[in-house]
């Protein structure tokens, strides 16, 4: 290939997209810049997955975005397992490329899939009305939904899944009535699917109220905690993985609190008890998906000070960084293995939360 006549520059095409592949966003960004050939060539969907793809088994892809209710952001890189090296690399503040010429008075986190985030934005000229946006934070390019039936009164949870079957993007809402809407990202609108006859465990914690993705499928409690809930996204049928049984029987508990989510490829069913002035966490692991009863318990943590955890990402050594929300501090970031330390030693102390998501190319503008 000769790259826009450059003198002596003659490279085959796949050794150029191989290399290529490998850049961070920011790097490629110029490379748009430069030229038509560029600009065409990085934006082509071929290219575009096959830089996620390696982004994915790259742990130098994995990015931080630490959120604050002024919405503005800033990131650092998961650049190894050891926690000395881990620093914020920005000191300039990036602000969400907000769509609309209204500002947004708050921000809440629901998943990130596939480098997208889908994100539940509420404008200071209409309290109360929640938008569902899909935001790239690498690209930062972004589309907001439309809205659905569901009252702004917070009552469902989200989910955002691919379905190879369709090559399409979905998003599930699910409302604790058992009440179902699904988005198609091609169709852009929302409709009813059948009710789960059981209903969804009660959400009783803003940090862990979305839907966890994985094998085609999106995952929740059931409202009795004996199974976890799953829906097909392509068949849209409805499948019960058991639980453990007395998984969740504790005494002397003032106050529970379950979730799911994907930690390493797998299922991860994880528990908050919360007993006088001391909180026990509990993780489970569904190592092997499909199988019976093939849960593991993961670890077990206590704490005086933290209240709440969300385990976010699995290390290559099996450390897991976990979300942790911090009777002083609010939202923090520590690991299994040092939860006496922040993992993030240079945060800034007024972050509301934050989610891992990888290195991304694929435009929300371009799926719809």
């Amino acid at each position: 290939m000769d790259v826009d006549g450059a003198m002596g520059i003659h490279l085959p095409q796949d050794i150029i997209t191989e290399i290529f592949s490998r850049l961070p966003v920011r790097s490629l960004f110029r490379f748009k810049c430069l030229s038509k050939f560029w600009m065409t060539f990085i934006s082509e969907p071929y290219f575009v997955m096959k830089h996620f793809n390696h982004a994915q088994r790259n742990q130098n892809s994995q990015k931080i975005r630490l959120v604050n209710q002024n919405l503005s952001f800033q990131y650092c890189s998961s650049l190894t397992s050891y926690l000395s090296s881990v620093q914020l690399v920005d000191d300039v503040q990036q602000e969400l490329d907000w769509p609309s010429s209204d500002k947004p008075r708050s921000c809440k986190i629901y998943c990130c899939y596939n480098g997208l985030a889908l994100l539940g934005i509420n404008e200071y000229k209409y309290l109360g009305d929640i938008k569902l946006l899909l935001w790239n934070p690498s690209t930062r390019e972004s589309i907001i939904f439309p809205q659905t039936g569901f009252s702004v009164a917070l009552d469902f949870t989200c989910g955002l899944g691919y379905d190879s079957t369709s090559d399409d993007y979905k998003i599930l809402k699910v409302g604790h009535q058992s009440c179902s809407e699904l988005l198609s990202l091609k169709s852009g609108s929302w409709r009813k699917i059948g009710k789960h006859p059981s209903g969804i465990y009660p959400v009783r914690s803003s940090t862990m109220d979305s839907l966890a993705f994985l094998h085609g499928a999106f995952h929740w409690l059931g409202l009795s905690l004996e199974y976890v809930v799953s829906l097909d996204i392509s068949k849209e049928v409805y499948t019960e993985i058991p639980l453990p049984d007395g998984m969740f029987i504790v005494s002397d508990v003032g106050h529970i609190q379950h979730g799911v989510s994907v930690l390493g490829g797998m299922l991860c069913v994880h528990s908050t008890q919360s007993h006088p002035w001391n909180y026990n966490f509990k993780f489970w692991v569904l190592k092997d998906y499909g199988v019976k009863e093939p849960w593991n318990q993961l670890f077990n943590i206590r704490s005086t000070y933290l209240y709440a955890i969300i385990p976010e990402y699995m290390f290559s050594d099996g450390e897991v960084l976990l979300r942790c929300r911090h009777l002083g501090r609010g939202c923090v970031f520590q690991t299994s293995k040092e939860l006496s330390g922040l993992w993030l030693r240079s945060a800034p102390e007024d972050m509301d939360d934050g989610f891992v998501y990888t290195e991304s190319l694929i435009s929300p503008k371009l799926l719809a």
